[in-house]
């Protein structure tokens, strides 16, 4: 097809749509201002919160067709249409540069008119696990045809912390009988519990995840990184053997923090929501439902994307919720439909799986593949989503610079409230019953923090600060660490004892899970987020790992295990060897004592070995940071017997042939519980000690 040829319809009147959003300011501002007209909101002003929607329409003749597999990858173009709207909209951004993103966060979510409805669905439906991801996923399922019946399997790509989960769930049983419901899922994601992933691609909230984890796929090196050929087969396979080979609905929210490139969000996302249509694709059944998370359309690997999708689903929308915040580009593409032996498809898809941890570049068809009508009403929904945000992003710099009157606040207020009512009328929110919750027979938790420490002040005050000496680097930083010491208590003295029965006579409750082996600790959820984000923040400036500072030494009874290698450069992790020299050392003297000082424990293998040891050999555990940072392992009995030489025996051997094991113990016993917290605490507070000397020296 060639792309040259002359619209069939004037172009000026099919984007009238689009532009109809172009509209003068104080029309724009009707959302802040219309309190001079009336005290309460229209119905048509509330209804428009929730009818951000786009549906492409497909021709009846002639339809979209997918073209040969072996046009794929093989042209690189821009839309020129497309890439003109970027500038536009980047311009509207670039007024928010100089605002504090902390003032900025706290106006925006005061002006959301939906900021009223996590709120009374926490207290007043009591509904699970509600966040603002729980919410928006929750008008989808009552906005588009997700869900056939009762009777369902679905897949949750990128999920963490698990709030899609949990809506689907509400969704289920305020929607079926409880008699009707049969529900299976599975998820992944970017695994909290895999100290090789970075701090800064993950959600450390995992509160959800911790007391399903048997649901959670993490892929057979344990990392839970979907952008992977090999992780997409496996699950594949495991849907096939747990799912029966019939998943009805997927779900991808993926994302990357781009809160540092705001001008490239669309291109940094590229490859992660790639390989998220990529496992869909492979693992969805035919006729079943995709929802993915997208954000700007303009580029063409995201036109061909879209391009993808629309030829092989019945019905493709655009939606943005009235629960997504309105100055933000997120949308969500609801594929409806699936068509899963399309001409062409098994060919592309093989493609796309080979090719999927570098398709950021080059878009997946030929721009001459793709018909005028499509990119037609595709530049008609980049225009519409985009407008929307440019109108919500003016209306806050407005609201911002301008103190409102007290009859604007009091519209607010009703515009809250009436936003509310219609989104419990519109999807007929009710409760449900506290058994048919996820997580009813377990106790809840308090929600891990999330916000970023280091993204403080405005993008232009971060920018300038990247021009910035070393000494003025290093004076930020010490900054950094006395906010952190007063905003999270580390100074708190630690003295923590714990006795365990030793005596069992059965066989020690072991658990092995193996993965990826790693040189290097990039996260933990053994210490504080804000601390492990601090940690990666020294080693970009400081250029060496600022763990070890204070010299770490491990006594069993008088005999001295080396750690010398923990001083260099980079090393922040305890090596294997040293754990299979001090079982070999209490093996063989039989040692009554074990005084760890300055020592970190921030992987689960570690962790596992260290609880293993007080559970099953010595029986008794003390903490403590002051006078010094020590963890003492002793046994009050005078002989180990013939099942605790065993299992030591049996860790020893274990540590020493499978370098792929992370971790000995099931991950239940190492998380939420007294030992985890105070230990959790202890790494904490010697993790700031280490800081401040390497930030001294």
């Amino acid at each position: 097809m060639d792309n040259t040829t002359q619209r069939l319809i004037p172009r000026s009147g099919l984007l009238q749509a689009a532009t109809n959003y172009n509209r003068s300011s104080s029309e724009q501002f009707s959302f802040a201002y219309k309190s001079d007209t009336g005290n309460k909101p229209s119905k048509m002003e509330v209804n428009r919160v929730f009818e951000k929607k786009f549906h492409y329409q497909k021709p009846k003749e002639n339809t979209w067709k997918l073209p040969p597999p072996t046009k794929a990858f093989s042209e690189y173009y821009q839309i020129d249409t497309l890439q003109e709207l970027k500038p536009k909209l980047n311009d509207v951004k670039c007024k928010l540069n100089n605002y504090t993103i902390e003032n900025w966060s706290l106006h925006t979510r005061r002006q959301d008119p939906s900021n009223e409805i996590p709120w009374r669905l926490k207290n007043e439906t009591k509904a699970e696990f509600v966040t603002i991801a729980w919410c928006k996923f929750f008008e989808c399922l009552h906005s588009y045809p997700l869900v056939k019946d009762a009777h369902l399997n679905s897949l949750h790509l990128c999920e963490l912390p698990g709030a899609f989960i949990a809506a689907l769930n509400h969704y289920m049983y305020s929607t079926y009988k409880r008699e009707e419901v049969q529900w299976r899922w599975l998820s992944t994601t970017l695994n909290p519990y895999y100290e090789g992933n970075p701090t800064s691609g993950m959600i450390s909230d995992d509160r959800f995840m911790f007391h399903t984890f048997d649901n959670w796929l993490m892929h057979d090196d344990f990392t839970g990184n979907i952008i992977n050929r090999s992780h997409i087969e496996q699950m594949q396979e495991h849907c096939k053997k747990r799912l029966e080979d019939n998943v009805q609905l997927i779900t991808a929210d993926g994302s990357i923090d781009c809160v540092d490139a705001p001008d490239c969000q669309e291109e940094v996302v590229a490859t992660l929501h790639f390989a998220e249509i990529t496992a869909a694709l492979s693992i969805l059944a035919e006729g079943g439902c995709f929802v993915v998370k997208m954000f700007t359309m303009f580029e063409s690997t995201n036109v061909c994307k879209l391009f993808l999708l629309n030829c092989i689903f019945e019905e493709v929308h655009v939606f943005k919720p009235a629960t997504s915040k309105r100055g933000n580009s997120e949308v969500y593409i609801i594929c409806i439909g699936y068509r899963k032996h399309t001409e062409n498809l098994p060919e592309i898809l093989q493609l796309m799986k080979e090719n999927v941890e570098c398709a950021n570049i080059f878009p997946l068809f030929p721009k001459s593949y793709l018909p005028n009508d499509f990119l037609l009403q595709h530049e008609i929904c980049a225009r519409l989503f985009m407008n929307f945000q440019i109108e919500a992003i003016e209306s806050n710099i407005q609201t911002y610079e301008v103190k409102p009157t007290r009859r604007q606040v009091i519209y607010k207020q009703h515009f809250r409230t009436e936003t509310a009512n219609e989104f419990y009328a519109r999807y007929k929110v009710c409760g449900i019953a506290e058994q048919d919750k996820v997580l009813y027979e377990h106790q809840t938790t308090e929600e891990n923090c999330k916000s970023a420490p280091f993204c403080r002040g405005s993008y232009t005050e971060r920018e300038m600060a990247k021009e910035t000496t070393m000494e003025e680097r290093i004076f930020a930083l010490h900054r950094t660490i006395n906010n952190l010491e007063k905003i999270l208590d580390f100074n708190c003295n630690i003295e923590f004892q714990e006795e365990y029965n030793t005596s069992q006579t059965s066989t020690p409750e072991l658990h092995i899970y193996k993965g990826a082996p790693f040189t290097e600790l990039h996260s933990s959820i053994f210490a504080h987020p804000y601390v492990m984000q601090l940690h990666q923040k020294l080693k970009e400036v400081l250029s060496r790992d600022p763990c070890y500072m204070m010299k770490p030494k491990c006594i069993a009874e008088q005999d001295e295990i080396q750690l010398n290698n923990l001083n260099m450069n980079g090393y922040s992790l305890l090596p294997r060897e040293f754990f299979i020299q001090l079982l070999d050392t209490i093996y063989e003297k039989q040692s009554r004592k074990i005084v760890l000082s300055n020592v970190l424990f921030l992987t689960h293998l570690s962790v596992s070995v260290l609880y293993s040891l007080a559970l099953y050999i010595f029986g008794h555990l003390t903490i403590y940071t002051e006078p010094n940072f020590q963890i003492e392992l002793f046994a009050k009995c005078d002989k180990y017997t013939q099942q605790q030489m065993s299992t030591l025996k049996m860790i020893r051997n274990l540590l020493a042939e499978d370098s792929n094991a992370l971790c000995i113990m099931p991950i239940g016993k190492l998380h939420r519980n007294k030992f985890a917290n105070t230990l959790m605490d202890y790494n904490n507070q010697l993790l700031m000690k280490n800081f401040k000397l390497a930030l001294n020296n």
